[in-house]
């Protein structure tokens, strides 16, 4: 159902209004916005028109492309306008009898199958299906600043919530490029519940002296790792809106959670904080690094302990909504639950609050559990979801791990007859994570680089001797590591949106987790050489005609389309590719002659931008490899991975990745 969606209706055309009309916009569906003036759906389409026209300024949107999306806004006072309408999502104000009085209104002009939903921050979900005739068709959506380009979305079953809708819409937000997050109906939801206290804990430290705005945000955003703090973020997004965010988590959870004498005596006075004073009291950093880290995760444990949403759903809430370098959780594992646990006691004891349960039960040392791959089991499928969509789902030592311990919790599971790899966001697996490389190569330990990418190899070759089949579903970015994984999978399915590539010899590597191998394997010495040496992103029709990928299909909009797919053989041609034919003698090293042959010329500028030992490298070991068996060829892939890591070209060609340089390589 969630590909049926198809026109929406937006009520309230203000700055979150007209944003979630945008995103909606921009993903080719039909919009009808109502406000109740032609005042107020002026503004709202001035407000499109200048995100968007923002967008073509910097070259995201072609001009004709922001002009059709206008074609498929209505824009009107007239209800009536939302009888075809599949989804409608309202975005008024927060008054609790207004929002009512519209949904009330509502059910008289939607069809009896429209999913109405609200945009609410701080009424409940249960509370205000109340009105409804049919309270299973309403759900909460809470989306986050600003709403066509923030990706989160918390989606709020309320009590009487069918229980398929939530499905609906998580599959709907996914395949409309949103990131969902399921979370009970309780006051705050996810984000606000520990993100609110953070800024109400900053205001109470300057009240007693510990330090000033100026002070608490500097060390708020050296210990979070965030480009504002808590009085930055209130001025950013008004003062008042941190004072009635406070004053409805208090009504529900009690005085800690009330706003602070300061924040109502700083609303009153109807200006922003000053922030140009640098100094006040003790400028205390330890007190104040203790109470925020307990104001916010440790309410973040509390949360998660009664049952709201997860630890990892709590973390991607984080990162993605609020922009924060990492989830609570995860700076809990990376400065020490038991120092966390220990700030949280103090500050929850002040207040008569519990200690998290999360907390108690975290053994001395211990870690907080994170999923950064879900295994999911529908029928006879297996699911192995890739769940950092933020950092495009990117290959760490924690997330190949996960992806072993996963893979044998699904390869055990009896009722499991095939096993589907998948990303979540814009890309299924966009390589390994290149800060992991720079570390290690900046503390001179090329072993662990090398022991990551040998454990690596270890999985790769256990999903790719499984008696189960494997298959990767590469609906977006699948580039170097993550190509890797997919070449070891029983069948790769390609999308519209599948892009591929080997950009290893770019950044002065060669691919190593059997890249140079099994690219051979599958396509041939030509256009393995072809594709690793100029690093070029092709497309799944391009793939499929290569023999890459297996088949293409369309954008499934939900898992189960995936589970009821039979995968009996290739579709893939291996089409021949004459202009390719060239390739197969390439050694890598660049002479005027080589470059004036056809095949050459035409990927002169990419093949001039690759790093010498790197692009060389990679030739051999494919030349190599075709005279070897599989297990061989991969022994001696891995075998010059130290080497190469310690290249000067190395750590230019990854460095030029973080600062977003072209890099000059040396060929050393």
């Amino acid at each position: 159902m969630s590909k049926d969606i198809r026109k929406v209706g937006v009520v309230g055309a203000g700055n979150m209004g007209a944003a979630i009309a945008q995103h909606f916009l921009m993903k080719g569906l039909q919009v009808h916005l109502v406000d109740v003036s032609e005042e107020g759906l002026t503004k709202g389409r001035e407000r499109i028109d200048s995100s968007l026209e923002e967008a073509v300024k910097r070259r995201i949107m072609r001009p004709e492309d922001k002009a059709s999306l206008f074609e498929r806004l209505v824009t009107t006072t007239d209800f009536k306008t939302f009888a075809e309408c599949q989804l409608i999502v309202e975005a008024v104000f927060e008054n609790f009898q207004v929002k009512v009085d519209l949904f009330t209104k509502l059910e008289e002009y939607v069809a009896d199958d429209c999913v109405l939903a609200t945009n609410t921050s701080s009424y409940s979900v249960a509370d205000l299906a109340k009105c409804l005739k049919k309270p299973e068709r309403f759900i909460g959506v809470h989306y986050f600043y600003h709403a066509a380009k923030n990706k989160l979305v918390e989606v709020i079953p309320g009590e009487k919530t069918d229980p398929r809708l939530v499905e609906v819409l998580r599959d709907f937000y996914n395949y409309y490029d949103k990131i969902p997050i399921v979370v009970k109906d309780a006051a705050g939801f996810a984000v606000n519940r520990f993100f609110v206290p953070w800024l109400n804990e900053a205001v109470r430290l300057y009240e007693e002296g510990l330090g000033s705005p100026a002070f608490i945000d500097e060390t708020a955003e050296k210990l979070f790792k965030i480009g504002m703090g808590p009085f930055k973020l209130m001025n950013a997004t008004g003062v008042p809106v941190a004072q009635h965010a406070c004053e409805g988590l208090a009504e529900k959870f009690g005085a800690f959670y009330a706003p602070a004498e300061g924040l109502k005596k700083q609303v009153a006075t109807k200006t922003d904080w000053d922030l140009a004073v640098a100094y006040s009291g003790k400028n205390d950093e330890k007190a104040v690094t203790d109470r925020l880290l307990a104001a916010s995760l440790g309410v973040a444990a509390q949360m998660v302990s009664e049952g709201v949403t997860t630890t990892s759903e709590t973390d991607l809430g984080a990162r993605m909504g609020l922009r924060w370098f990492q989830g609570p959780f995860e700076l809990m594992n990376a400065i020490g639950v038991d120092r966390v646990k220990t700030a949280t006691g103090e500050l929850f004891k002040k207040w008569n609050l519990p200690m998290p349960k999360l907390l108690e039960q975290t053994p001395q040392g211990g870690r907080v559990a994170l999923d950064f791959v879900k295994a999911t089991v529908q029928g006879e499928c297996g699911f192995l979801q890739f769940y950092r969509p933020d950092s495009m789902n990117a290959l760490n030592e924690e997330v190949v791990q996960q992806l072993s311990d996963k893979w044998d919790e699904l390869e055990k599971n009896s009722q499991v007859k095939k096993i589907v790899l998948l990303g979540s966001g814009k890309a299924f697996v966009a390589g390994a994570d290149i800060k992991f490389f720079i570390d290690n190569m900046d503390k001179g330990d090329v072993d662990r680089i090398y022991n990551f990418t040998a454990f690596g190899h270890e999985v790769l070759k256990k999903i790719e001797s499984s008696a189960k089949p494997s298959i990767a579903y590469l609906d977006g970015l699948t580039l170097g590591g993550g190509l890797e994984l997919a070449l070891a999978c029983k069948f790769r399915l390609g999308t519209a949106r599948s892009l591929l590539a080997f950009p290893e010899t770019g950044i002065g590597i060669y691919p190593g987790l059997g890249g140079t191998q099994r690219s051979t394997r599958l396509m041939g010495k030509a256009a393995a050489k072809y594709l690793v040496a100029t690093g070029k992103m092709i497309k799944a029709e391009e793939a499929l005609a290569l023999g890459l990928i297996d088949q293409v299909i369309e954008r499934v909009g939900s898992w189960t389309e995936l589970e009821k797919m039979d995968f009996p053989q290739s579709a893939s041609g291996k089409k021949g590719q004459p202009e390719l034919d060239a390739f197969a003698e390439f050694d890598g090293v660049l002479t005027d002659d080589l470059l004036a042959q056809p095949a050459f010329a035409a990927q002169e500028k990419a093949l001039r931008s690759k790093a010498p030992l790197a692009l060389s490298k990679a030739m051999d070991l494919i030349d190599q490899g075709e005279k070897l068996d599989l297990n061989k060829g991969l022994e001696m892939e891995l075998a010059g991975l130290r080497e190469i890591f310690s290249t000067a070209d190395a750590r230019i060609g990854l460095g030029s990745v973080i600062k977003r340089e072209r890099p000059a390589f040396k060929g050393a």
